[in-house]
């Protein structure tokens, strides 16, 4: 929980943006991309910002590494994976915020996928698993409670496709997801809930902030722009205006509610109990009240 290793201050490295999907990554790298705009509109949705997209995209790979990734199994793709990274912070004069949905590994070789030598922290988003189904569900695009719920407790849970924009990545279940990245001890990491962003969005950003960035000076207006920018009905009305291009197809709405506790109105006592069953210590550990 506490890594003892040095934070870089100046370029050369990658500091990760960490989640299981639907935790609030894609909020915190637009709460980063509008505190860090050079003007004060609102960023636009689809443009990267200071983050440079989703770390397993095809596009990284095949630009870094001068290899096609769809021509690889996934396991070779795998293997390479951690030589993306290293280009990658050899190439930025600047620090680099990636998204990453990945659980953290040990790879055959017994390297890191994620190199600590690439890296600066890792910022890891948690969300109470309740929510985490319900948002799962909706974004799937089935809103098949039970299915979500099974994702959650699933430990081979793997997303993408050879077919899809970002090579295949693998969650594992919700706990072991969570723990890969608390628990390292190569890459200092904050843990930022949810809940706590939901309930006070300015401090939220600003400790991500002095912590990835300690070199830098924070602007209490700037931070509190960005809020203001990253309000859900802000975002909804920005997807509704010009769409979301990280919205699957079968997803009608990407930013759809952001509430805390949304559980309660979809899943059923059984699908509930099965995550407390799961991943109660986990839940207890970061003081999800849920659990007990």
């Amino acid at each position: 929980m506490a890594p003892t290793a040095d934070i870089p201050k100046t370029g050369g490295r990658i500091d990760w943006l960490a989640s299981y999907p639907k935790s609030g990554n894609t909020w915190l790298r637009l709460l980063l991309a509008n505190y860090f705009s050079e003007t004060d509109d609102p960023h636009d949705i689809n443009a990267p910002g200071v983050t440079r997209g989703v770390a397993r995209s095809r596009w990284l790979f095949d630009n870094f590494l001068g290899l096609s990734s769809s021509d690889l199994l996934p396991h070779e793709a795998l293997a390479l994976q951690p030589q993306v990274y290293h280009v990658m912070a050899r190439r930025n004069a600047a620090p680099v915020w990636l998204k990453v949905h990945d659980r953290q590994q040990r790879l055959e070789d017994g390297s890191w996928l994620f190199p600590p030598a690439a890296s600066g922290v890792a910022v890891y988003i948690i969300r109470n698993p309740l929510d985490v189904a319900v948002s799962n569900a909706f974004h799937d695009g089935h809103a098949d409670m039970e299915r979500a719920v099974a994702k959650l407790c699933d430990p081979a849970m793997t997303i993408g496709t050879r077919a899809s924009s970002q090579i295949p990545q693998h969650l594992g279940d919700w706990s072991a997801h969570v723990s890969s990245w608390v628990d390292q001890s190569d890459i200092p990491v904050l843990v930022l809930r949810y809940e706590d962003m939901l309930a006070d969005t300015a401090g939220a950003l600003a400790r991500v902030i002095a912590f990835a960035r300690p070199e830098t000076t924070i602007v209490p207006d700037r931070i509190d722009q960005a809020v203001r920018h990253c309000q859900i009905e802000a975002l909804q009305s920005a997807e509704r205006e010009h769409g979301f291009r990280e919205a699957p197809r079968r997803t009608t709405q990407f930013f759809r509610s952001g509430r805390a506790g949304d559980w309660l109105a979809h899943l059923s006592i059984a699908q509930a109990d099965r995550i407390r069953s799961a991943h109660l210590p986990v839940m207890r550990r970061f003081g999800y009240a849920e659990a007990d």
